[in-house]
C-alpha cells in the first residue's frame, strides 16, 4: 500500500472527491434535517451515530432506512419514502450549509490543486440539488463539476457512476484519483479499477478503510499534494 514517499510516478490530471465526510463535515446538518423530517411524519428522532451510517447510503435506500430507524411501520415505508425524500430535500435546500463546515486544511488543498491545473470534481450519493447548492456555498468557483444523485441515477457503490463521471470529463480512468472516507467509496473505486485515496478525517475509521486496500491512505489533506 502506498502510504509514504516515494510514490510511483502517476499521470493524474483530475481529483474526484466524495462530499460528506471528505470535503465537508455535513453530519450535524444531515442529522438536523433528518430529525425535522421524522418529526414532520410523526416518527422518533435518531441519534447522530445512526445518521452517520445513513450517510453511506444511496438516495434510493436512504429514506427507507431513515423511516425504519424512526419507527415507521414496515408496511408504510415504501409509500412514505418518496414523501419524506421530497420534504427533506425541500427543507435542506432552505439552508444547506447550516451546521456544515469544511474540514481543516481542505480549502487550502483544493486551492493548491486548482492552482496546479488539476481538474476537480465531486461525485456523491447526496441528492444532486443539495450537493450543488452546498458546494456552491462553501467552495464557490473551485470545482469543475459536482454530481449528486436522483432516484433515477446510478449510485455508489455501482462502479458505473464513477466510470460515467470520468467519461463525461473526457479523461481516462488512469488519469483520475478518487478520494473518499467510506467503505462505499472504496468499493466504488475498486470495482471501477480507479485509484482511490482513503481519508481518515471523515465518517469511518482508518482500520475499517484499510480492509479495502486503498492505493493511498491520508490523515491530513495536505498529504494528497504529494501525488500531484
Amino acid at each position: 500500500m502506498k502510504t509514504s514517499l516515494p510514490y510511483k510516478k502517476n499521470g493524474y490530471k483530475a481529483c474526484i472527491f466524495d462530499l460528506d465526510g471528505t470535503v465537508v463535515n455535513t453530519l450535524p446538518t444531515v442529522h438536523h434535517y433528518c430529525n425535522i423530517t421524522l418529526d414532520r411524519f410523526g416518527f422518533s428522532a435518531i441519534s447522530e451515530l445512526q445518521c452517520r451510517n445513513l450517510c453511506r447510503l444511496p438516495i434510493k435506500e436512504f429514506y427507507h432506512e431513515l423511516l425504519r430507524l424512526g419507527g415507521c411501520p414496515p408496511e408504510n415505508i415504501e409509500k412514505l419514502a418518496p414523501q419524506a425524500r421530497d420534504y427533506d430535500i425541500k427543507r435542506y435546500l432552505e439552508n444547506p450549509a447550516v451546521g456544515s463546515m469544511p474540514y481543516e486544511g481542505v480549502p487550502e488543498l483544493l486551492q493548491e490543486l486548482k492552482s496546479r491545473g488539476i481538474i476537480l470534481g465531486v461525485l456523491t450519493n447526496k441528492p444532486h440539488a443539495i450537493a450543488q447548492s452546498l458546494i456552491g456555498s462553501l467552495y464557490p468557483g473551485i470545482f469543475d463539476s459536482v454530481t449528486g444523485q436522483t432516484p433515477d441515477t446510478i449510485s455508489k457503490p455501482d462502479p458505473r457512476c464513477l466510470l460515467n463521471y470520468i467519461g463525461d470529463m473526457g479523461l481516462a480512468k488512469t488519469e483520475c484519483l478518487y478520494v473518499g472516507d467510506s467503505d462505499v467509496d472504496m468499493k466504488t473505486a475498486k470495482a471501477a479499477r480507479v485509484d482511490v485515496a482513503a481519508v481518515t478525517w471523515g465518517f469511518q475509521s482508518r482500520e475499517h478503510l484499510l480492509e479495502y486496500n486503498p492505493e493511498y491512505v491520508f490523515d491530513k489533506p495536505a498529504e494528497l499534494l504529494k501525488l500531484f
